[in-house]
């Protein structure tokens, strides 16, 4: 019986990965209908908890609610089953859509490249609906103005050269602030105020660090950059402090904590990782640091699915791993094209361009991306099972419903950066 539903389980997940457009939240009610109504793998319940466990936690949100399903239908190999076949489809068509276009001369690639410059502008529309979404899921008015001002103060604060470059403006940014930093420095007020954001003992010096960190870290250094050591370490302390008090303050659960589970599932995971990345292990350098860049990615990834995009930015582009007409000319046009997650696709993506430039090898490229995928996955299912895990133990923490009710408004602002750099950098620049 139990066999009988893991092969149900890995079928069902197959399906919704090759017809899984508009993603993750979208695909809720199709995994639903399927796991829970037409083939009863789980229950009704059970589902349920794990769309809420997925829907606070960064990293693929299809891939985590399958991982979810695989795990409690059948263990630990349920659990990589099911995860790795909702992701599949996507990546495979994503390598088979590079794969193809790196053997097309470049005369050919035009025509290619403007239609990726149309499908770029729908890409922008749905990033600005993305936005407007967002002040739309205010509860009053006050909230929506409070929105509104996260979202035009990341925009302004993550504001890229590009944005100057596409008015004409010859100076630079005055901050520049990337990606990742912005969301570290969100993570320490939520951290250091354990969630209790009106609480101006802690928010206000809270701001005052996360303002000081901007100073220093932006592109003008309006406060010396050798500050910024002192800074990070200083925030890391106190957000430690804050989460650990959060959690003291957390209504008691007389759960144990499953350490276990846990270990057994990562080491688990590990195994997996190793073994499909072995190719690209054994072919190319560089796998190990892609890789582990591939985690943090993922541990960074809130909001959906297009949300990665600015985390990938941040990540791949802004440190120079993937060029920005590579990352948005190519990888994102292709994703967004594709069915299943952007997160997998954006790796397996990421990860055949780095394979493929380092020796014009078509093999190197496919082992590279593979690599890319399987990060991706482990990673959304690594993430997952710890934040079950802490939600089994800690499931009343005020700390996840804060992050849950303003990361969307940061990830509006990140993702109005990456329209203007798509429009730039894709639709103006192929065009002109």
């Amino acid at each position: 019986m139990k066999d009988k539903k893991l092969f149900s389980l890995i079928r069902v997940m197959l399906e919704i990965g090759l017809i899984g457009f508009g993603g993750g939240t979208a695909l809720i009610p199709v995994i639903e209908k399927k796991t829970v109504e037409q083939y009863e793998i789980t229950s009704e319940n059970e589902f349920n908890k794990e769309v809420m466990i997925a829907s606070i936690t960064p990293g693929a949100l299809p891939v985590e609610v399958a991982t979810g399903i695989g795990y409690h239908t059948a263990g630990n190999v349920g659990m990589a089953a099911s995860a790795i076949s909702m992701a599949l489809p996507g990546s495979f068509l994503m390598l088979f859509f590079l794969v193809l276009l790196s053997g097309i001369p470049a005369a050919v690639q035009r025509p290619i490249r403007i239609l990726a410059a149309v499908i770029s502008v729908y890409i922008i529309f749905v990033l600005v609906r993305y936005a407007f979404g967002t002040l739309k899921q205010a509860h009053s008015s006050r909230e929506r103005y409070l929105y509104l001002f996260i979202i035009l103060a990341v925009f302004l604060l993550s504001g890229e050269q590009n944005i100057y470059d596409l008015f004409h403006i010859e100076n630079t940014p005055v901050f520049s602030v990337s990606t990742i930093q912005i969301l570290g420095a969100a993570f320490f007020v939520i951290l250091f105020t354990r969630g209790y954001l009106r609480m101006f003992k802690r928010s206000v010096p809270a701001m005052i660090l996360a303002a000081c960190y901007f100073l220093c870290a932006g592109d003008a250094h309006l406060i010396p950059y050798a500050a910024k050591p002192y800074l990070v370490g200083l925030m890391t302390v106190l957000a430690g402090i804050g989460l650990v008090q959060a959690i003291m303050e957390a209504p008691h659960n007389n759960k144990k904590f499953p350490v276990k589970k846990l270990v057994r599932s990562m080491c688990f995971w590990g195994a997996i990782v190793l073994l499909l990345s072995l190719p690209a292990l054994l072919m190319l350098s560089g796998v190990f640091s892609f890789m582990r860049t591939g985690f943090l990615s993922s541990f960074m990834s809130f909001g959906g699915g297009d949300a990665y995009l600015t985390v990938a930015r941040g990540l791949f582009v802004d440190s120079g791993i993937i060029s920005h007409s590579d990352f948005y000319g190519t990888v994102v046009t292709a994703a967004n094209v594709l069915p299943g997650s952007i997160l997998c696709k954006i790796l397996t993506g990421i990860g055949y361009m780095l394979g493929y430039e380092a020796n014009g090898s078509v093999l190197e490229g496919i082992s590279m991306g593979l690599c890319g995928f399987i990060t991706s996955v482990a990673a959304s299912g690594t993430i997952y099972m710890l934040v079950w895990a802490l939600y089994e133990k800690y499931r009343k923490l005020r700390i996840f419903d804060v992050v849950k009710h303003f990361i969307r408004p940061i990830i509006s602002g990140l993702l109005l950066n990456v329209g203007v750099s798509l429009l730039y950098l894709t639709v103006i620049q192929t065009l002109l």
